[in-house]
């Protein structure tokens, strides 16, 4: 066939197309190597920043000793180490503490959005934007439950889109309503809208929560490259988690059905819409769990039966850490270490604020550990 093929062309025709196959051949795995390349340059600067700044606090070896170590002092010794902020004078003031670690987080966001890749700067906004409305949630939560303005201001930060002049707005807010209305001036005062007497502070939660969620799949649906389908497949595992957390917390606060199913995400990548509503459906956490036979969430229902609902959360923060360490050792040249900052970050907060409390409080260590999201964690 190929001596037919030959007599047809031509022995000059013939050789030209075989060179032009091989070059175009060539071309096209050069330009992806390229491509490959690029993204790789374009991530070294952020991944030595992340690198440099690290997670100390998610790995066992790191918090264990220091919770049985009973020593307050060594604990800050070692949280000044790790570029942690805390003042000398403010360490017998345990809300102090827990304001200044949060505050040290959102600089290490502003931080990471500074030095991310101009394609990646969104991503890294929007997620700056989970702590704008944990302090529009904090002020709301405060004045929904009617404590003291001293007491919701003391916990308030600025962040990015709530700077310090809308923090100040804030905090002269006396009720529900006159929030609303100072926050009517962001982006965050559409999903509010007509929030100003709801009678379960769920609505207004998840009304933000489904905010967040739309702006963080916006970002991620424009990410292009060779990161694209990484990204996307994080997006997906994380989805189902926030989904997971809703229906959990749903069932535990007894959200009725169509409110419960109307506060449920887009489905994400194991989880679909049908499977999440026959948990809704369930009589309890435990029959809901039974859903989740055939996914990889089917090990919660290995949990034991009294496990409560934040024990099930953390199984899920558990389960988030474990996906972008995995991520962040597939992808280590590229969106890997930022995914696992992104996530990592919220777990060392909870992770120093229970530290600190609990040696505060002489608190158990083998509690304080049990407490906290590792990772290898079981």
């Amino acid at each position: 066939m190929l001596e037919s093929l030959i007599d047809t062309l031509g022995m000059p025709t013939f050789v030209l197309i075989v060179v032009g196959t091989s070059l175009l051949i060539v071309v096209i795995l050069l330009m992806s190597y390229f491509k490959v390349l690029i993204s790789i340059t374009n991530f070294t600067f952020p991944n030595a920043k992340i690198r440099a700044r690290g997670n100390p606090f998610i790995k066992r070896d790191v918090l264990k000793p220091l919770a049985g170590s009973n020593n307050v002092n060594q604990i800050f010794s070692q949280i000044r180490k790790e570029n942690y902020d805390i003042p000398k004078e403010e360490t017998d003031d345990l809300p102090a503490i827990e304001k200044k670690l949060e505050e040290n987080v959102i600089e290490d966001f502003k931080k990471a959005y500074m030095a991310a890749p101009t394609n990646f700067k969104p991503f890294v906004n929007t997620w700056l934007l989970k702590y704008d409305l944990k302090m529009v949630k904090r002020a709301m939560k405060g004045i929904y439950k009617e404590r003291d303005s001293e007491h919701i201001n003391k916990k308030l930060l600025p962040v990015k889109r709530i700077d310090e002049e809308k923090l100040e707005e804030m905090k002269s807010a006396r009720n529900l309503q006159e929030l609303i209305a100072i926050l009517k001036e962001t982006d965050m005062g559409e999903p509010l809208k007509g929030k100003e007497k709801v009678d379960d502070f769920f609505e207004i939660d998840v009304a933000l929560d489904r905010f967040l969620f739309q702006k963080i799949r916006s970002v991620v649906n424009q990410v292009e490259g060779e990161e694209r389908s990484t990204v996307r497949y994080f997006f997906g595992y994380y989805t189902d988690v926030l989904n997971l957390k809703i229906v959990l917390r749903g069932l535990r606060e007894d959200i009725d059905e169509e409110t419960l199913k109307g506060s449920l995400l887009p489905s994400g990548r194991e989880l679909e819409d049908w499977k999440l509503e026959n948990m809704i459906e369930a009589n309890s956490i435990e029959e809901a769990l039974i859903e989740l036979e055939g996914t990889s969430y089917s090990e919660l229902r290995d949990a034991k039966s009294s496990m409560s609902y934040f024990e099930l959360e953390k199984k899920l923060d558990e389960k988030l850490l474990a996906l972008v360490s995995e991520i962040h050792s597939q992808d280590i040249l590229t969106v890997g270490p930022l995914l696992k900052f992104s996530i990592a970050k919220e777990m060392e907060l909870r992770n120093l604020k229970i530290l600190i409390r609990g040696v505060k409080e002489s608190m158990d260590p083998e509690k304080m550990t049990d407490l906290m999201i590792m990772e290898g964690a079981g």
